[in-house]
């Protein structure tokens, strides 16, 4: 049985000490928890951490989850305490159950409000792509997903919640 991964990328608007960020740092914990508490939910790299408090930065490891790095899309570099890149890793059991995470709840309030928060990306904020049971995906893996995604549209290795495929590679 397959699992369905969850990758998500995004640049700030400010670094995530900022007063522009401050109802996105406080609201994060609480979309964290809920997705935690999501039927569906399996796991997500940050817990690896919790050191980070929820945030992931470059070169950090995260055991079976990799070395956190960046899609190509991000040109900057995150100084200590002026990160501007926000990325997740998440794993669900199925398509249904990370859709209605993402599109239900707090995240949905959060993602209501993306415009205040982050910058308007030229590439696809997040991708989706099929993991075997006993696989765990890495930062690395997902980056690459996320540029595939942008390089070469919807494909059954890294797709989309509109353009969706089955575990077995088949358009739904």
């Amino acid at each position: 049985m397959s699992r369905l991964a969850l990758y998500t990328f995004g640049v700030l608007k400010a670094p995530t000490g900022s007063e522009t960020l401050t109802d996105f740092v406080a609201m994060a914990p609480s979309v964290f928890a809920e997705a935690e508490a999501a039927d569906g939910f399996f796991g997500h790299a940050t817990a690896a951490r919790p050191d980070l408090t929820g945030k992931a930065k470059f070169g950090e490891d995260f055991g079976p989850w990799g070395v956190a790095v960046a899609p190509r899309f991000y040109d900057g570099f995150a100084k200590r305490g002026a990160e501007t890149m926000i990325t997740t890793l998440s794993l669900w059991r199925d398509f249904e159950a990370a859709r209605q995470f993402a599109y239900g709840g707090l995240h949905r309030a959060a993602l209501k409000r993306r415009n205040d928060w982050f910058h308007r990306p030229e590439w696809p904020s997040y991708v989706l792509w099929w993991a075997g049971n006993d696989d765990v995906p890495t930062w690395a893996e997902g980056a690459g997903k996320l540029e595939a995604l942008a390089d070469n549209g919807p494909t059954s290795a890294a797709f989309t919640f509109a353009n969706r495929f089955d575990s077995e590679g088949a358009a739904a």
